[in-house]
């Protein structure tokens, strides 16, 4: 077998024409050809890792009381990709411990992420365990980031007071006079606390901090540049420590030291570590919320899709303008797209589910990432800068089972490698001729849960068949897909 880009060219003559024709390529079994010779390891996560330094990591570890200053390593050059060296590695264990990692002592990608993340400042402040003697209290805004703005400023700080006190018999609101229980204000790196004594953020990556009750101020980092959602998020997680709680371990809880995900509501695991401090509130107190939102379409009425996708827990859904629909149902109504993944526009070009079980979704130029149906902070970015080589406005997009991505746009397709720099070779695109029988501008692909390939248009899918990399003809969504 030919590796990519190498062509091997069929002349043939036809009054004075000359055909050159290039010879097929195979993707997916060309990929796992290419990992066997080179010794790459299978990347879960197509995405390249952030640059982290041994000062990043040093700094990471002594924030959250895992190194000490004395045991700090100096000049040890650049070693990302080994063990770090003696109390450093040791360090890197207790924290990959205590947050459920593989303890590895070394800067995985999944590490390389999580200490490149935004942070809560709260460990630079002093802890406790106490909880609000009072049910009303109220809160003053002092100063607000000017990235967002005092009318979106204030109406977020109250949408996530909100938020926890639904749950509880607890009610929080906007003070008018002076004085307040709680006071938000926007600081400098080193700044006073209301009692006068000096506090400060660790770094330009601490997004706030918070103190426990009966104080419960709230700090942002003027330093930082928020976008509304990392400000409603972030206001959500130090909310959670002025009414007493503490970090959570879990990457799922609004709690978790890191900002590594947006969130818009409280995940149980935190209200019921709330719920175990306050006393709930009756449901008949609780704010009902109206959805606004018009009925969906049917399934079986839809005469196209825009993508399908399996989520990490196995399930195939269908994505079709304003709407998701589960396959697994008879029929079903669509729902809207943002009451399963908040943020997450309508009418999405492509989406897989990738071996870490993150969603990636492509509309235009923009790429989202979500974790558990939570969108990851930072995002949505720029699909150059995420997975460079890629194009917008791509109309269908599946992983391969060595962990690399083939991008269809109109009759052109990409492939992209992960373990090469760069990804993408300077041979693609190419036409989509190299798979017989393609069909030309689909609509979706999806790499199956059953292991097969499959391409939709229309009302229609095909099957890829990896032996020829032969697609079969058209077969009705219908008699595979839609349950009608």
């Amino acid at each position: 077998m030919k590796p990519l880009g190498i062509y091997v060219f069929l002349v043939i003559s036809h009054l004075s024409t000359v055909y050159l024709a290039p010879a097929r390529i195979d993707p997916v079994e060309t990929t796992n050809l290419e990992y066997l010779v080179d010794g790459d390891v299978i990347s879960t996560d197509p995405r390249s890792s952030p640059e982290v330094t041994e000062k990043d990591v040093q700094d990471f570890l002594r924030q959250f009381g895992f190194l000490k200053d004395t045991y700090a390593v100096h000049n040890v050059g650049n070693r990302m990709d080994q063990a770090l060296e003696d109390q450093t590695s040791l360090a890197l264990k207790k924290f990959q411990h205590r947050m459920q990692l593989p303890e590895t002592g070394t800067l995985d990608d999944d590490m390389k992420r999580l200490i490149a993340a935004p942070r809560c400042g709260v460990a630079e402040l002093n802890s406790g365990n106490e909880k609000w003697s009072r049910k009303s209290l109220t809160y003053k805004i002092r100063s607000f980031p000017p990235s967002i703005g005092l009318d979106a400023a204030r109406k977020n700080i109250k949408r996530a007071f909100d938020e926890w006190t639904r749950h509880i018999d607890l009610n929080i609101t906007e003070g008018t006079r002076s004085n307040a229980d709680i006071y938000i204000s926007t600081e400098k790196e080193i700044h006073k606390d209301r009692l006068g004594m000096e506090c400060r953020f660790s770094s330009n990556s601490t997004v706030a901090h918070a103190f426990f009750p009966e104080i419960g101020d709230i700090h942002y980092n003027n330093m930082l540049t928020y976008s509304p959602e990392q400000f409603f998020s972030a206001t959500l997680h130090e909310i959670g420590h002025t009414l007493g709680l503490e970090h959570n371990n879990s990457r799922t809880s609004i709690m978790f030291p890191m900002h590594i995900r947006y969130h818009t509501k409280i995940p149980l695991q935190d209200r019921s570590a709330l719920l175990a401090m306050y006393d709930a509130r009756r449901i008949a107190d609780r704010p009902r919320k109206v959805s606004l939102a018009s009925p969906g379409p049917r399934l079986c009425s839809l005469p196209k899709i825009d993508t399908i996708l399996n989520d990490a827990s196995g399930a195939t859904f269908i994505l079709a303008e304003d709407y998701y629909f589960l396959l697994s149902e008879f029929n079903p109504k669509g729902k809207p797209i943002s009451t399963k993944w908040p943020h997450l526009p309508t009418n999405i070009d492509a989406a897989f589910t990738c071996h870490s079980n993150k969603t990636f979704f492509f509309k235009g130029s923009e790429l989202w990432v979500y974790a558990e149906d939570q969108l990851e902070a930072g995002y949505p970015r720029a699909i150059s800068s995420e997975l460079p080589g890629l194009p917008n406005d791509m109309s269908a997009l599946y992983q391969t089972r060595a962990g690399s991505l083939i991008a269809v746009k109109g009759k052109h397709y990409w492939f992209y490698n992960p373990a090469k720099k760069p990804p993408v070779s300077s041979h693609f695109p190419r036409l989509v001729y190299d798979f017989r029988g393609m069909p030309v501008n689909m609509d979706a692909a999806l790499h199956h849960t059953d292991g097969r390939f499959y391409f939709f248009q229309g009302r229609n899918y095909f099957t890829l068949s990896t032996k020829g990399f032969t697609v079969g003809p058209g077969q009705p969504l219908e008699s595979k897909w839609f349950r009608c």
